[in-house]
């Protein structure tokens, strides 16, 4: 299962339907938050990515609390922010980045490339 933490209605669908297409199953939330609260609730995400700059809790306030409720999780930071602020966000929390608008055989190798949590 592939979570998307995205705050942007429209690149949620997308990212959700094209990881459909590919068989993944996708769960969705707008922000940190929901979806903290969907994993407390039993989602179980092997993946998830995150935007860096979500409203309320940012991407990377997200994740270390994600990865403590999830341990093994594997975090992929997703986000249009300037280069250089994204590789020192992926580099402070040891996770891969991927740049907006985020290409689809990038991800997909990503994930299937990484070993999942069960």
């Amino acid at each position: 299962m592939v979570l998307i933490v995205e705050d942007e209605a429209l690149s949620r669908r997308a990212l959700s339907s094209l990881l459909g297409s590919a068989g993944y199953t996708t769960v969705t939330a707008d922000s940190g938050e929901e979806a903290l609260r969907m994993v407390r609730s039993g989602a179980k995400p092997s993946f998830a990515l995150v935007d860096l700059d979500l409203p309320g809790m940012s991407g990377i306030e997200f994740i270390p609390r994600l990865q403590h409720l999830r341990p093994g999780v594997t975090p992929v930071i997703i986000s249009a922010t300037r280069r250089e602020r994204l590789e020192q966000a992926g580099d402070d929390l040891h996770v891969q980045i991927l740049s907006k608008p985020v290409n689809l055989g990038e991800l997909l190798d990503l994930l299937k490339n990484d070993k999942p949590v069960a």
